[in-house]
């Protein structure tokens, strides 16, 4: 060990827990953008434990002209989000850490472990959702993966749409591919006119993408019965690899371009922005655990919701047993 090594070194539990603060801040800063769970939900930070979220049924559509023109009410319906409390901390000997360079090099990556620990934990809960999404209640009245969702909640008469296929298909067979696709195109507004869906995204867990990968992004010449022929899908999608999915066959389909355009996020996620002095907690030398254990420890603690929102420009496939 240098002198510059043990100069570093922290020489009080303030101290520790001020370097502490300071990367922790930093990792914060320096976190990735998003992931696929933030690119294509809606993620705020919000001040109330429970949000309602209003849905308007704005069903615009131009008619000719008869006598008065029309008006139509801003009719709505709501569900409610609640986010709960989530933690995870560590603990380390002081005296590890003031005479240790190593156990203090741990302490000093625990900051950037909370961050990236917060990251996986979006992605892991809005992948359970997503998997459980035919048995998880929508706003419409069915649930959220459904083959009978009704195009306008208020008005029945505008028909039905569908955005799950529970018969096995395969993302990387061409035939199956182009039949989800067209299937997708089905969805409907809520005048019971086609919305206009493009899918243009595959969310693929680790079973299925390499094989989906390697058809869809690597060969634009695909055989058939008889000889080569070019593939109409070569590299019409983006492929991302959800490694959260705890099913590996199952696929979703998925309108990029419409999640923006129209603010049709198929999921949301809420973060309860609390007083620094909750979400990051510190038991220093003065603390009873520290008298007790000769330990410090530093917890992160994180309110978090997460919900299905809106099943247009999602679409579930069953990908076999």
């Amino acid at each position: 060990m240098s002198l510059f090594d043990i100069e570093k070194l922290p020489a009080t539990s303030a101290e520790a827990i001020r370097i502490f603060d300071e990367r922790y801040l930093a990792a914060l800063s320096a976190a990735p953008p998003g992931s696929w769970a933030r690119d294509f939900g809606d993620a705020m930070d919000v001040d109330s434990p429970k949000v309602t979220f209003p849905i308007s049924l704005l069903s615009t559509k131009y008619l000719e002209t008869v006598g008065d023109s029309r008006f139509k009410g801003m009719d709505e319906v709501s569900f409610d989000v609640k986010t709960k409390e989530f933690d995870t901390g560590y603990e380390a000997f002081l005296l590890d850490l003031q005479k240790n360079i190593y156990a203090y090099k741990k302490w000093a990556q625990v900051p950037s472990r909370f961050v990236l620990a917060e990251g996986r934990h979006i992605t892991k809960s809005i992948a359970a959702l997503l998997e459980d999404g035919e048995n998880q209640d929508c706003w419409d009245g069915a649930d959220f993966f459904d083959t009978a969702h009704n195009a306008n909640g208020k008005d029945a008469a505008q028909g039905q749409y569908s955005n799950y296929q529970s018969s096995s298909a395969d993302p990387f067979d061409l035939t199956d591919l182009e039949a989800e696709v067209t299937a997708m195109r089905g969805v409907l507004d809520e005048n019971g006119d086609k919305l206009g869906v493009e899918p243009d995204t595959i969310l693929l867990p680790t079973g299925q993408y390499q094989k989906t990968f390697n058809k869809l992004a690597l060969q634009n010449i695909v055989e058939d019965s008889n000889a080569g022929v070019t593939n109409p899908f070569f590299g019409k999608f983006k492929l991302i690899h959800v490694p959260e999915f705890t099913n590996d066959k199952d696929w979703y389909l998925v309108d990029s371009k419409l999640i923006k355009s129209q603010a049709m996020a198929p999921w949301t996620v809420l973060r309860y922005a609390v007083p620094g002095s909750l979400g990051l907690r510190t038991f220093d030398e003065s603390s009873d655990f520290f008298k007790s254990t000769g330990k410090i420890k530093v917890s992160s603690h994180v309110w978090y919701g997460f919900s299905l929102v809106m099943p247009h420009a999602i679409r579930k496939i069953d990908g076999g047993s």
